[in-house]
């Protein structure tokens, strides 16, 4: 296992590591990877007292991934304006 490797979240892991699926596959697994942990990201948000238990960590190996398999992760909501 690489060094870098790690650190990085097991099920982002396994699609990285998995020699079976193409790059093409690979994206879109990790593609829906990000929208799960999105969902679970803004769900956590609205609850009034949350602790961060490694959320964070996993959506930030999964925008790693893709961006070493040389896809940009933009939602829609990446290009609004904080609000309240």
């Amino acid at each position: 296992m690489r060094e870098s490797a790690k650190n990085t979240h097991p099920d982002v892991q396994r699609v990285i590591d998995n020699q079976s699926l193409s790059n093409g596959d690979k994206i879109a697994e990790l593609k829906k990877l990000h929208g799960d942990e999105r969902a679970i990201q803004r769900a956590a948000s609205e609850s009034p007292m949350i602790e961060d238990d490694g959320l964070n960590d996993r959506l930030h190996d999964v925008e790693v991934a893709l961006k070493n398999l040389g896809v940009e992760i933009n939602g829609p909501e990446d290009n609004l304006g904080a609000t309240l």
